[in-house]
């Protein structure tokens, strides 16, 4: 199935335009998906109105799709010059070849560049060498034409260099009395002018038809029999072009070659272009097809035309609410070209360029904005144009430019627009979190005291006003300033129904030290972004539900979570590093697992991304302080403390004091006391005062009573890793001081709570200070899925509880039959033969 070259603009069918092509023939097998498949597939193929389809979504669809075409036997789908794929089929198709694991489909992708297509670059390249002298002269002996002479022969092969088009095609019309002294342009410039002498030889009523085909990227001969009529031509008159072996019209209308389309669209001027453009407008129906109806009058539109310009506006809003942002951006971007006035002209690109950005293709988007950045905008459109700079540039580098650019525009737009503007100060100020490279808050103080000299929250504030407001106090004036506006926050956002700014609030309920409003917010954000069908949102709220099932010693559900999430990055090529994975790692005491993630996080963190660097110095002095590796621990637990309470600086606060006083230096521990200590008093709950009472008793000479209160509070919360810590410190300081049966007791609850979470470093603390006690401590922790994959162990849990291979498929973006595949190993290596013996298994699920 080939994909064919587009014509500049010609995007038409957003995810469905080489998709289509790929997909048309198999369609009659959509009824076997899963209802929201094949309604994905219907929607985005223009077959059947619905709302916009959830790329993902669209992408398991055509997964599940190959999958059903290969039970019928191997299924091998080659999409040639892929570097002309519109962008929208690039995703949905690379998302394909990531999650084919069981189906007996291939997909071949050939192209010029490996990195022409930003979606592909990373599925694995072979490289293909240019043919070599001796098999270029193989391939030519081969051909059906008549023998060349030796001296052209040899002069072609070695201006050929090897491209294996240029011997197919050079032949056919060049002789020994027409083939050039030399061979002074690129191959393939001589291809197509091969291309284009065969079709200047054709008559008149030919090439007027190859005109047509080739300004109607679609290849359907219904069309072009209807376009030709009304331009007085017959389809019969393709058959001197089918003759020439340019063009073959059946079904479909194929062209031989991608350059031949190019070639003939090139070499036709415009009135010839305009003409071919205004029939095949004409064979539309207005009714069924309007977009093309329209986009065809656009393209042979030689002047400006408001009307059209207002029509493409149009049609950009139905292509969006089907999905097709690309289809929608360029609509917008040729009613821009098509529009008169000058200040709706630079409003329309900016739009476009919008639209552009929100497609994926930002680089396309910065030269729309410069179009509107020339034309005369309004002082809200260069607020407008500055926000959108501001969210390109977070996109694209994640640098210093962001949050400044963000700021500009929210500072334009307040005497404006006061609410759009503090909600971009809200994007400037969650940039500015996100674009520091090394962990540090630099940068992060001057946007926060910029913002709260903006606009002032509505009378009726919304709970994104108040995040702003508390997150931008906290920067400014610290926590006890902040709590107040943070609590307010979190409260509102526990009855949200627009997952959109969920993860800040759940940021927000983590500077409180509030696990149940983190696990909340968390679970309330999975939740509607999968009700929304937004999946591309899913991996960071998966993570924040991760962390919140970590910190209560759920391990194995923690890990379902951070197994899907990793599902879902790797589905979208890794777009998001899994930083509750590292914590789990960390808090499961799996030095290699742990290593490895560190590892992952740190290449992410040199490209830009730098708050992992904080994650794996916190998760590192996690890790160490569970082996009991305290001087280890005590480096990157500073480095993590001191990054000015960004993000995990605080969770890092306990593990330096910890550190510090095992390793006999309170001096270092004391600072991180105080800081930790105005975090917690000013949040005020359970789990902050719990840990404070468990660190001040780190640093005290009678810490009983610190160790007491630190139990009492933490056994009324949900943060059962803290409490089994507390016992642990608790029982190892009894121990120290020969209270040896207050010891045993602490010493045991820590190994019991720790065993039961998989804890495995922290608990083999606890078992080595019950053996001094002359205790013989053993592990239940052992699991029947130790025999398992990491996979196969996550998808005998979803089995587990219930759920159908179909589900489990949708979850972990995988098609039915892989389940079906992996069903199988779990059973043979379980001993067991069906689901209900796998349901009677004890998975802690």
């Amino acid at each position: 199935m080939e994909a064919s070259e587009l014509i500049r603009g010609e995007v038409l069918e957003g995810h469905a335009a080489r998709l289509h092509q790929l997909c048309l023939p198999l369609l009659p097998l959509a009824d076997r998906l899963p209802a929201p498949q094949h309604l994905a597939l219907k929607t985005a193929f223009d077959l059947e109105e619905g709302t916009a389809p959830d790329p993902l979504v669209l992408g398991l669809a055509v997964l599940g799709l190959l999958a059903e075409a290969g039970t019928s036997g191997l299924v091998t789908c080659v999409l040639d010059d892929a570097q002309w794929m519109d962008a929208g089929s690039a995703q949905v198709l690379a998302f394909v070849a990531r999650r084919i694991q069981s189906e007996p489909v291939a997909l071949l992708f050939a192209m010029r560049d490996p990195d022409a297509v930003p979606a592909l670059a990373a599925l694995p390249h072979l490289p293909l060498s240019p043919l070599t002298d001796q098999e270029a002269g193989s391939l030519l002996a081969a051909l059906p034409h008549a023998p060349l002479d030796a001296e052209i022969r040899h002069r072609l092969i070695d201006e050929a260099r090897g491209n294996p088009l240029a011997l197919l095609e050079l032949p056919r019309d060049l002789g020994p009395a027409g083939y050039p002294s030399h061979l002074d342009s690129p191959v393939t410039d001589l291809v197509e002018q091969s291309f284009q002498r065969r079709f200047r030889s054709l008559p008149e009523r030919t090439r007027r038809l190859l005109v047509l085909a080739a300004a109607e990227p679609l290849g359907d001969t219904g069309v072009l029999r209807s376009a030709a009529e009304l331009d007085g031509l017959a389809i019969l008159d393709v058959e001197p072009a089918e003759r020439a072996e340019l063009v073959q019209v059946g079904v479909h209308v194929r062209f031989r070659h991608p350059l031949v389309r190019s070639a003939i669209y090139r070499l036709a001027d415009e009135a010839q272009r305009r003409r071919a453009h205004h029939a095949l407008a004409r064979a539309f129906d207005p009714v069924h097809r309007p977009d093309r109806r329209i986009w065809h009058q656009a393209q042979a539109a030689d002047r400006p035309d408001e009307h059209l310009a207002g029509e493409l506006e149009r049609l950009a809003d139905r292509a969006r609410r089907r999905g097709g942002v690309a289809p929608a951006a360029a609509f917008l971007e040729r009613a821009a070209e098509l529009t008169p006035d000058s200040v709706r002209k630079a409003d329309r690109a900016l739009v476009a360029a919008q639209a552009k950005h929100e497609a994926g293709a930002s680089e396309q988007a910065s030269a729309l904005l410069a179009d509107a950045d020339a034309g005369p905008l309004t002082g809200a459109g260069r607020a407008r144009l500055l926000r959108l700079r501001g969210q390109i540039a977070f996109s694209l580098r994640r640098d210093d430019d962001a949050p400044v650019l963000l700021l500009q525009a929210a500072e334009q737009m307040a005497p404006l627009d006061a609410a759009l503007a503090r909600q971009t100060a809200l994007e400037a100020l969650w940039a500015a979190t996100g674009a520091e490279r090394n962990g540090d808050a630099h940068g992060i103080k001057a946007v926060a005291e910029a913002v709260l000299r903006g606009p002032a929250a509505p009378p009726m504030p919304q709970p994104a006003d108040l995040l702003l407001d508390g997150l931008a106090t906290l920067f400014t004036q610290g926590q006890r300033a902040a709590a107040p506006l943070l609590r307010a926050a979190v409260d509102g956002f526990r009855q949200a129904d627009d997952p959109n700014w969920l993860p800040v609030a759940c940021r927000a309920a983590w500077d409180l030290w509030d696990e149940v409003a983190l696990e909340e917010l968390a679970t309330r954000c999975v939740e509607l972004a999968r009700e929304a069908g937004t999946l591309t949102f899913l991996p960071l709220a998966l993570n924040f539900q991760a962390v919140a099932a970590t910190y209560a010693g759920r391990f194995t559900a923690a890990s379902t979570m951070t197994e899907q999430a990793h599902a879902l990055t790797e589905a979208i090529a890794g777009a998001f590093v899994p930083y509750a994975a590292i914590v789990l790692a960390a808090h499961q005491g799996d030095r290699g697992r742990a290593r490895a993630l560190f590892g992952q996080s740190s290449r992410a963190a040199a490209d830009g991304a730098g708050g992992f660097v904080t994650i794996v110095e916190y998760a590192t002095a996690v890790l160490h302080n569970g082996l009991g590796e305290h001087e280890a621990a005590l480096a990157p637990a500073r480095q993590a403390a001191g990054r000015s309470r960004l993000f995990w600086s605080a969770a890092a606060l306990p593990e330096l004091i910890e550190a510090a006083a095992r390793t006999g230096r309170p001096e270092l521990a004391r600072p991180a006391l105080d800081e930790l200590a105005e975090l917690t008093e000013a949040a005020g709950t359970g789990w902050g005062l719990g840990v404070l009472a468990r660190c001040r008793a780190l640093l005290s000479d009678t810490p009983g009573k610190l160790y007491e209160e630190a139990v009492d509070r933490l056994a009324g919360t949900r943060v059962a890793v803290q409490l089994a810590r507390t016992h642990l410190l608790h029982g190892e300081w009894l121990l120290r001081s020969g209270a040896r049966a207050q010891a045993r007791a602490s010493l045991r609850e820590a190994h019991r709570m720790f065993d039961h979470m998989g804890a495995a470093a922290f608990a083999t603390r606890a078992a080595r200070g019950l053996r001094e006690l002359g205790d013989r401590p053993t592990s239940s922790s052992t699991s029947v899925l130790d025999a398992l994959t990491s996979q196969e162990a996550h998808i005998a849990r979803l089995v587990a509880t219930g759920r159908t291979s179909r589900e489990v498929a949708a979850d972990l973006f995988l098609s039915p039959r892989t389940i079906d595949n992996h069903l199988r190993n779990i059973y043979r290596k379980l001993g067991i033969g069906s689901r209900r013996q796998l349901r009677e298994r004890d998975l802690g699920t």
